[in-house]
């Protein structure tokens, strides 16, 4: 959804629509269940979008490293998160012993509406310095790991969706990703295809 509104907003269609799928399938494997964080995907494509048009990128190969290099904020996006919902606990203690004690100073509206100012800025001050900190590693390291110019988004997503079969959880279907990756390894290994080269 956040790649939609960003396509919509920055008018580049495909790059940014490609960048969410991307992290879209790799992350499909981690689904949400009890207390899990999943990493924050929202600012792996918000971070990338933002960069890939500030540094003017315009290979698949440039912006995939960026891609990789958002990958860690995600992690360290959820810890916080993580820490802050913690936090936020003994704020529910708090309205539970208002409601009983002292009813007369029972608001939970003021400290919910506190608890989502709070959330959205801690949120947005952590992604505004990981963006910041992007921008200030990706020139130092584009010359170091350069992807070749001939990489494909197709390439890329078939390798983030193997995430989605390994959220499968079926044996069989781990067998046919082995094998399947096995075999096209071989095809383009035998084919001596650009990427490889």
């Amino acid at each position: 959804m956040a790649g939609f509104f960003l396509a919509l907003i920055t008018g580049e269609v495909f790059p940014v629509l490609l960048i969410a799928v991307f992290f879209e399938l790799l992350w499909l494997d981690l689904i949400p269940a009890g207390t899990f964080i999943p990493p924050n995907a929202i600012f792996c494509v918000t971070s990338v979008t933002l960069l890939y048009g500030h540094f003017q990128l315009e290979h698949t190969g440039q912006i995939f490293l960026l891609m990789l290099l958002s990958i860690p904020g995600a992690y360290i996006l959820s810890r916080i998160e993580g820490w802050y919902r913690i936090r936020q606990n003994k704020k529910y203690n708090l309205i539970l012993r208002q409601s009983r004690d002292r009813f007369s100073s029972y608001n939970p509206g003021k400290m919910i509406m506190q608890s989502l100012v709070g959330s959205f800025g801690v949120g947005l001050v952590t992604a505004c310095l990981g963006i910041y900190f992007l921008a200030i590693v990706y020139p130092h390291l584009k010359d170091l790991f350069q992807f070749q110019r001939e990489m494909d988004w197709s390439l890329i997503l078939l390798a983030a969706s193997f995430s989605a079969l390994a959220g499968l959880r079926v044996k069989k279907a781990y067998t046919s990703l082995v094998v399947g990756m096995v075999l096209i390894s071989a095809a383009l290994a035998w084919m001596q295809w650009p990427v490889l080269a």
